[in-house]
């Protein structure tokens, strides 16, 4: 009877502490056994860290988007917000000179993701063509500011000065703090 306790103990241990574990093959590959019975190769092999979703601290995933607003877009709405202010054709005129003819490229993140004590120091890159980018700058989450889109921040808008050469650019946003790096395209139209 003494037995059948403990093996029935000792099985309601297992199955309520069952979770994937990390393990090492005899050829030195590394693999995740999931409690369900499947596997797979390690994504990271380079024993470091836990790279599964579930093993990242929510503090730590941060999503950030990039938007490209085009050169004639920006136009139509200047234009647009002018006439309705009763602006003189001059007026318009004028200010259409100063819109940026490359367009503007906004990095975003959702606002709630931004907390107040948990600053990070971002690096924002944009690249045309070739390998050195067209603007690089270092910035802080808690300078970002309100976008008109609802519950979105801007982190960093950047104006590009001059016409794409390419039909995308490439941007990235590198923490230095974490050492990550995200990569994005951004379709110019």
């Amino acid at each position: 009877m003494l037995k059948r306790i403990i093996c029935l103990v000792s099985l309601l241990m297992a199955c309520s502490f069952a979770d994937d574990i990390i393990a090492t093959t005899s050829n030195g590959s590394t693999v995740i056994l999931h409690d369900n019975g499947r596997w797979e190769y390690y994504q990271n092999n380079a024993k470091i860290r836990d790279v599964r979703p579930t093993a990242i601290p929510e503090d730590a995933k941060y999503e950030i988007s990039i938007k490209y607003e085009s050169v004639d877009r920006i136009k139509k709405d200047v234009r647009m917000a002018m006439e309705a202010d009763f602006a003189t054709e001059e007026e318009i005129k004028d200010s259409l000179r100063k819109v940026p003819k490359g367009g503007v490229v906004y990095f975003q993140v959702p606002t709630s993701q931004i907390k107040k004590g948990f600053v990070r120091e971002l690096i924002y890159s944009i690249y045309d063509t070739g390998k050195n980018p067209i603007f690089t700058q270092k910035s802080s989450d808690d300078q970002a500011t309100a976008s008109e889109d609802r519950g979105v921040s801007n982190l960093m808008v950047v104006p590009i000065y001059a016409r794409p050469k390419a039909k995308v650019m490439k941007a990235k946003v590198v923490s230095e703090t974490g050492r990550q790096t995200l990569e994005f395209d951004i379709p110019v139209k």
